[in-house]
């Protein structure tokens, strides 16, 4: 009879508040990051800094490995969940010799403009009515 009961409550409970993850809603956002229309030197990372939010959705930063072929799937929560919707401010990483303890000089292939989201003139706005987009990315080091 507890059993029912148990079953009777879950059921009731997931009516009730829903059995949603209680996230806010992505939309997909995967790409291509090239360095001057080839592929990119290594391996390296999309930032996506948060503007101005889409409604009353919260403002969250979201990130893209990208791999050797440039490709990234940008994640907000957990890996290939998307952005929230909102504007957006981009800014891209690729290093030669990344950021490290043993203090040995960095080096990125990425050329200072693109390393920063003020000044990498890079922008999108994802609305609430998309479900996916893709979003290609070209650095020019030239």
């Amino acid at each position: 009879m507890s059993r029912c009961y148990l079953l009777l409550f879950c059921t009731t409970m997931c009516a009730v508040l829903g059995c949603g993850n209680g996230m806010p809603q992505t939309v997909r956002v995967t790409g291509t990051v090239t360095f001057d229309g080839q592929k990119p030197p290594g391996p390296g990372i999309v930032y996506f800094l948060p503007q101005e939010p889409a409604g009353d959705l919260p403002l969250r930063p979201a990130t893209g490995d990208f791999d050797a072929e440039g490709r990234y799937a940008a994640m907000t929560f957990e890996p290939g969940d998307g952005m929230i919707p909102g504007k957006y401010k981009v800014y891209i990483e690729c290093w030669e010799q990344a950021p490290n303890m043993e203090g040995k000089p960095v080096k990125s292939f990425v050329p200072k403009k693109y390393q920063n989201a003020e000044t990498s003139g890079i922008e999108i706005n994802l609305t609430t009515d998309s479900a996916s987009r893709e979003e290609n990315f070209n650095v020019t080091t030239k």
